[in-house]
């Protein structure tokens, strides 16, 4: 049993779902995480689904909930609209939704969206991990913010403030690549973790910094290189991801300039991938692990509506 329990954080994506009870100084008591993504509820289902975990946990019916991800969204189980850009990064937070409906009382955090038709954008989670990355940072927190991942997110901030934001699709391209495209053959095989300083991804991350116009071009060239000159699966796995990593980074400096040091959240293999693109880009970094970002955003973010529930910090 949580009795000890201040706030319930959830964080509900597509495919994943995960769930701590939070004390009364914000900090995790347990974790409990399962494949019950929006992808596999039925819309009618989210409230049996979420109790059914919260029994599993032991949470009393009248200790709160704020969630953030998927959830908020059309599909999900009731939408929480987008906060417009600029916005403050405690602005969605603030625009918490609660659900209709339910004797406990559940928060949906918004997402965070760019209205304008040339730069048309969304997000849905990244907010609060922002929010989490601004609770440990404060003002330390600005300038060009990278979170990569399946949709990688390029945030500017500003004094607490996000300025602009865009998406690329680079982990789903390389995996769409090897999956159903003509370069599945090349990629076949590979195994391992790409080596961040290794000759085909440095030269890929150049290529794409040197030459974004071929950048097409450039991937396709992995096949016949392939074919006529025996370019090996791993290698041919690490020039791709340095191509793909090396044309963001280029779109990032294309729509944002020189904004001083990037703040990398991420860790692992993919952390130590971009630290090294950034590196050769010419820009400076301090790499932030993203793990708990998101229950610090949502503590955070609970904070500011119950905060009676929680110790004055």
């Amino acid at each position: 049993m949580h009795n000890r329990a201040a706030v319930i954080a959830v964080d509900w994506g597509t495919s994943h779902l995960r769930m701590w009870p939070l004390d009364r100084s914000g900090k995790a008591l347990d974790c409990r995480k399962s494949a019950d993504g929006m992808r596999t509820v039925a819309k009618n289902d989210f409230a049996a689904v979420m109790d059914q975990h919260l029994k599993a946990l032991g949470v009393p019916d009248d200790i709160p909930a704020i969630m953030c991800g998927m959830v908020g969204s059309r599909q999900g189980w009731q939408e929480a609209p987008y906060v417009s850009v600029p916005c403050n990064i405690g602005d969605p937070a603030l625009g918490a939704v609660k659900i209709k409906n339910t004797a406990r009382d559940i928060r949906i955090l918004p997402g965070i969206a760019n209205r304008s038709t040339e730069n048309a954008d969304v997000m849905r989670s990244e907010e609060t991990q922002l929010l989490g990355l601004a609770d440990q940072m404060g003002n330390a927190l600005s300038g060009l913010v990278c979170m990569p991942g399946t949709h990688a997110k390029w945030v500017r901030v500003e004094e607490q403030r996000v300025l602009d934001f865009f998406t690329s699709l680079s982990g789903e391209l390389f995996a769409a690549l090897g999956a159903a495209s003509v370069l599945k053959h090349a990629l076949d095989g590979a195994g391992g973790d790409i080596n961040a300083d290794g000759n085909m991804f440095v030269e890929g991350v150049k290529q794409s910094l040197d030459e974004p116009a071929t950048v097409l071009n450039r991937l396709f060239s992995v096949r016949p290189k392939s074919l006529l000159h025996d370019l090996n699966n791993d290698d041919a796995a690490a020039f791709i991801s340095g191509t793909i990593i090396g044309q963001d980074i280029a779109g990032a400096k294309a729509r944002f300039g020189d904004t001083g040091t990037v703040t990398l959240v991420g860790s692992g293999h993919l952390g130590a991938l971009y630290t090294s693109a950034l590196k050769i880009a010419g820009l400076s970094s301090q790499i932030v692990s993203g793990d708990e970002l998101a229950v610090a955003g949502l503590a955070h973010a609970a904070r500011l509506i119950w905060p009676e529930r929680f110790n004055t910090i």
